[in-house]
């Protein structure tokens, strides 16, 4: 778990119940062995690469959340801005025939301005990034349809579907290697930055921050303004695996942005995370969905059993973070 706590001694029992990655990491286990056993189509090529496709979308999706929630804060945004990102591309495709190379970064560019917007409102009103960001959804969400006037963008060159729809050895898909570099990215930053550290640091205590000298509304800006990037970079993706620019891209995410991270084992409270939990947990949410699809369970049940893993999720957080202050202190 990467924490702003660190701790000397040999691994033990307690350690690995503060480790949110692998409680998650077993229920993955159990969740694969479990379906192998009741349906034959789950360990096909065909549906390792749906599902595969489907939860390194979701990953990076849960980094955006993960980043806001590391400093104890929460970015209900994070769906509209990556809506905003997806139809910016469609725009600059059909309206403005404007190549991939140009189509990318702007898409990327409009994320970070978003999120650079509520970090700084944040920083400016000291008002609090659930109100800030549930406001800024609206705004978000208005310029959406402000220039779709809902309807998709479907003119998108074949050269950008390879972003969403390619594989290699017929099997692992082009996003699988996207998220897969994000997440190293960001385990560097949080491992060995003082970025990292100080964002940690921040979520753990912020008033111990501010009195360490650690410029607090700085760090505040750069979370949430790297938040709006990933999930400026979930909705450019979005439009590769769909191979069209629905303004509709992003308005179901707030549930998994929260499920993956804190299923992970991010804390709510702030101040810990863990990057390799967060893989498991957009794995883990995707499983279950792919699951009840293949089990022929009713898929308006679906949104039932993704709600109460989050509700246990959410429980075991709480139990979790009880347990560590007893431990530390």
């Amino acid at each position: 778990m990467t924490t702003a706590r660190k701790e000397s001694g040999r691994f033990n029992l307690s350690h690995l119940m503060l480790e949110g990655s692998f409680g998650v990491f077993m229920a993955v286990l159990i969740f694969v062995i479990v379906m192998t056993i009741f349906t034959d189509r789950f360990l096909t090529t065909t549906n390792f690469f749906s599902t595969s496709r489907a939860f390194s979308l979701w990953i990076i999706v849960g980094f955006s959340q993960m980043m806001a929630l590391t400093i104890g804060h929460m970015n209900l945004s994070a769906g509209a801005i990556g809506g905003l990102a997806a139809v910016t591309v469609g725009y600059l495709f059909q309206d403005l025939g404007a190549p991939v190379w140009l189509v990318i970064p702007a898409g990327l560019a409009v994320g970070a301005a978003c999120g650079a917007f509520n970090g700084l409102f944040i920083n400016i009103t000291g008002i609090n990034a659930f109100i800030v960001t549930l406001g800024s959804t609206s705004v978000f969400l208005g310029i959406n349809y402000g220039l779709t006037h809902a309807l998709p963008f479907s003119k998108v060159p074949p050269a950008f579907d390879f972003i969403g729809r390619s594989k290699l050895f017929d099997t692992i898909p082009f996003l699988f290697f996207v998220m897969l570099f994000v997440a190293l990215l960001l385990h560097f930053m949080f491992k060995h930055t003082v970025v990292g550290r100080r964002i940690l640091a921040i979520g753990g205590n912020s008033e111990a921050a501010v009195l360490s000298g650690i410029n607090t509304k700085r760090i505040i800006f750069f979370v949430h303004t790297l938040s709006g990037l990933i999930a400026g970079l979930g909705g450019v993706l979005f439009v590769g695996r769909l191979g069209a620019a629905h303004p509709t891209i992003g308005q179901n995410w707030l549930l998994m942005s929260f499920a993956v991270p804190v299923i992970g084992g991010t804390s709510l409270q702030g101040g810990s995370t863990s990057i390799i939990g967060v893989v498991f947990g957009g794995v883990l949410m995707t499983l279950l969905s792919n699951g009840l699809v293949l089990l022929e369970v009713d898929i308006f049940l679906e949104q039932l059993f993704l709600g109460i893993l989050v509700l246990i999720a959410v429980i075991v957080d709480r139990v979790r973070s009880v347990y560590a202050e007893k431990r530390y202190y």
